[in-house]
């Protein structure tokens, strides 16, 4: 509660159908919205229990997930509470087959998807091509796929609710994968296909407000794809990109993460390794960088060289980090009202 921090409660489906109190109890308990599960058929008794919780939620100002559930059928228009359907061969099935595959992922968002918002829980930090894939029922389950093409999800599905499947100590990890996901929008303002093949590949732009995302995802054969970026509005703009590099084909675990400068003009050809993938963020106008200020700020790092630590005597605006040759490594919006900022640089090269 005091990161704001808010809580889903998972529930049989039973349980709400046959107590009309246990919604009410759920949300006494502090609950910003419940997982529904196991309701395992679609038939009308089953849609009935679907809408039925739908409204009781509703009422009480909970949103939920169905999980164990049917398609979508429309409800969630009429119920905007309803955050996602699974109806789908989710990452969960990895503990016991191999249904959720890289050639699946290319397949499901041309069929499934266009029903509506789908629960596929995806995350996973344990990633592996599918020669190296083993259903693991007790332990550490794996994924299939690159850590790049885990990460096209985020953007490519449609899932209000993306959620994070792994153990949070993988997270701290890879602050590179954290730093982006942090920043992937819940809802979007317009959606541009760019680049697309049923069963085959995959390239997405969507916007939320000023800020534009780009998932590239490709079945287990690798590929080029071409990204247009005649969608952007006038101007040059900071691209952060996570991809798959020369060495994604061996282990599917490494990206590269780079900073990149596009405009309407621009067009760049991406290689997906098999089972690959890229995601994009562009943000925020290029403006020239330079100083012409009377404060006085000062940079320093710890012993260790891996957070850095600014400090001005005014509201710090925008901060560029760049290597010996001037490329953009990063760029930091510290929030308003802020005099200074301490960043994780551990993943910087020396």
């Amino acid at each position: 509660a005091t990161k704001n921090v808010k809580v889903f409660l998972w529930d049989f489906i039973n349980l709400p159908v046959m107590n009309s109190n246990r919604l009410a109890q759920l949300k006494a308990l502090g609950a910003a919205g419940v997982k529904i599960d196991l309701i395992e058929r679609d038939d009308q008794i089953a849609n009935n229990w679907v809408e039925l919780i739908a409204q009781r939620c509703a009422e009480l100002g909970l949103m939920v997930i169905f999980h164990g559930v049917g398609k979508p059928t429309g409800l969630e228009r009429t119920y905007p509470n309803i955050v996602n359907f699974e109806a789908v061969r989710g990452a969960e099935c990895l503990k016991w087959d191999q249904t959720a595959n890289p050639d699946y992922h290319l397949e499901f968002p041309f069929i499934r998807m266009l029903a509506g918002p789908l629960d596929y829980t995806p995350g996973s930090m344990r990633n592996v091509h599918v020669s190296q894939f083993s259903p693991t029922p007790t332990g550490i389950p794996m994924s299939m796929g690159t850590r790049s093409h885990e990460l096209a999800m985020y953007i490519l599905f449609d899932q209000p609710l993306g959620y994070l499947c792994d153990s949070p100590t993988e997270y701290r990890k890879f602050p590179e994968v954290m730093g982006f996901l942090s920043k992937v929008p819940t809802s979007w303002d317009e959606t541009i296909p760019l680049s697309a093949k049923v069963g085959e590949h995959a390239v997405l732009a969507k916007r939320k407000g000023e800020e534009w995302y780009v998932a590239a995802m490709t079945n287990s054969q690798a590929r080029q794809v071409e990204i247009d970026f005649s969608f952007l509005p006038e101007g040059d703009y900071f691209a952060e990109v996570l991809r798959d590099n020369e060495f994604s084909d061996v282990n599917a675990k490494i990206l590269t993460r780079e900073v990149i400068v596009v405009n309407s003009s621009s067009t760049r050809t991406i290689n997906l390794t098999k089972a690959g993938g890229a995601v994009l963020r562009i943000n925020n106008l290029v403006t020239s960088v330079g100083v012409e200020t009377k404060s006085t700020f000062t940079v320093s790092t710890d012993l260790a060289r891996t957070r850095l630590t600014i400090r001005s005597d005014d509201n710090l605006d925008t901060i560029y980090i760049v290597n010996a040759m001037g490329r953009v490594y990063e760029v930091i919006y510290p929030q308003e009202n802020l005099k200074e900022i301490n960043t994780n640089i551990a993943m910087l090269p020396s």
